[in-house]
């Protein structure tokens, strides 16, 4: 979990050779937002490597984006069409900000999360610091507020969104749900990463059965790894 301070500053400003990333801040409260930036090189390198050969005329969605880290990156950096979702509405109000800094015209966010089905449901969170982590689809807890789900699928085939050609998912263990919601999209896409949690093994298969070979797998923690696949059909 990234450390939770407060910064004096409007914004924060991470340089990658001749361009840069934007990301606000809220002066008002603590926020996870600084450690995130700083570690966006370092704490999945591969994630980096694999946007890094994304063609620019992509399209990349992002879901689990929270303050759209690899959204932002993405946009900036390879500069292709950017769908990012994120259902905790601290992180995503972050997200839009950010987004506006960086004049990006070509990253649109929305606040819901892709599912395995169409329902108003909810959502249990940490805290509404922006950058929060282990945020949980469908439950109630201690503190939680509204969640709209919607499949990829039916997004996608109803053409309310075009077909990506580049999917990361990091949903905190909702990653079944999304993926059993996804199953007709992804057998048109180049590529996907996706963290998966060792409970969802069984998920790893089921992609593969689509046509995609395993190009590597990454560990997160003991429970979770990032696995990246390459269409090969």
């Amino acid at each position: 979990m990234p450390k939770l301070k407060f910064y004096d500053s409007e914004s924060f400003s991470f340089p990658i050779g001749n361009k840069k990333i934007i990301f606000a801040n809220n002066k008002g409260q603590q926020t996870y937002i600084k450690n995130r930036m700083d570690r966006m090189l370092t704490k999945e390198p591969e994630t980096i490597k694999w946007i890094n050969n994304f063609e620019t005329d992509s399209v990349f969605f992002d879901i689990g984006a929270n303050i759209g880290i690899y959204s932002l990156y993405s946009s900036v950096i390879k500069g292709n069409t950017v769908y990012a979702f994120e259902p905790h509405a601290s992180s995503y109000k972050n997200l839009l900000d950010s987004i506006n800094l960086n004049n990006l015209t070509k990253c649109h966010a929305y606040s819901i999360a892709i599912s395995d089905k169409v329902d108003l449901s909810t959502i249990n969170v940490k805290n509404m610091h922006e950058g929060v982590a282990d945020n949980k689809v469908g439950e109630q807890g201690e503190y939680y507020h509204g969640c709209t789900q919607m499949p990829l699928n039916f997004l996608v085939e109803r053409k309310i969104l075009p077909q990506p050609d580049y999917i990361k998912i990091d949903v905190d263990g909702f990653e079944d749900k999304v993926i059993e919601g996804s199953m007709q999209v992804f057998r048109n896409c180049k590529g996907l990463l996706v963290e998966i949690e060792n409970k969802h093994i069984n998920y790893v298969d089921m992609i593969c059965a689509l046509g995609f070979k395993l190009e590597s797998k990454h560990k997160r923690n003991e429970e979770e790894h990032n696995y990246i696949f390459v269409n090969e059909n």
